[in-house]
């Protein structure tokens, strides 16, 4: 049987439901236990089709990653403000940081630090990367309003990794005071972000 000729069009439906399977996949079985064949399975594809995608898992994590992102983050902080219409206040920033350590919203509380580090040594997308993250930072610091003039765009960087690798290492802190460090974590965060009121 010859194999199926897909469209652009057609292929770019197939990315995205491959895509929209991940989530939920990962959410129920965690980052290694999502396999390509479930993955496949949830599409409604052959296992070699994921291949004419993604060479494997963990490109397909990298574009998963940001295409949560992207269909997220008009969800948490709204149209009106990524249109320039309004900008959010400290309480607003805080929900924000907040929803990226939330298991209803992202992926990073469903990895853990070995799949951080497996992202980061089998692709580009994840490694440090001073001017790309600056750039990520500087936009972020757009939508808000009563920034500080002199915020460090690295360790702006830096701290919201910190906290994504919290939420990553949940099992090896003590679950007691897990809510109160990601609390004291955004606190952080905010301080360097905000002027005081």
């Amino acid at each position: 049987m010859p194999d199926r000729v897909f469209t652009v069009e057609d292929k770019e439906k197939l990315r995205l439901v491959m895509l929209e399977a991940g989530f939920p996949l990962i959410k129920q079985y965690g980052v290694l236990h999502t396999t390509v064949e479930k993955i496949a399975d949830a599409a409604g594809i052959a296992k070699g089709t994921f291949y004419h995608f993604w060479k494997n898992k963990e490109e397909y994590l990298a574009d998963l990653i940001r295409y949560h992102r992207v269909t997220t983050i008009p969800k948490i902080v709204g149209e009106d403000v990524l249109k320039g219409k309004r900008k959010l206040g400290r309480e607003e920033g805080r929900s924000y940081l907040r929803a990226m350590v939330d298991k209803e919203i992202s992926i990073y509380p469903y990895m853990t630090i070995a799949d951080e580090a497996r992202l980061m040594s089998k692709t580009n997308d994840f490694n440090p990367d001073e001017k790309k993250e600056s750039a990520i930072a500087a936009s972020l610091l757009g939508y808000l309003q009563n920034v500080k003039k002199d915020v460090d765009l690295l360790l702006l960087a830096n701290m919201v990794k910190v906290l994504v690798l919290t939420s990553e290492a949940r099992d090896e802190l003590h679950e007691s005071t897990y809510e109160k460090t990601i609390d004291v974590l955004i606190d952080s965060i905010l301080d360097q972000i905000f002027e005081r009121d």
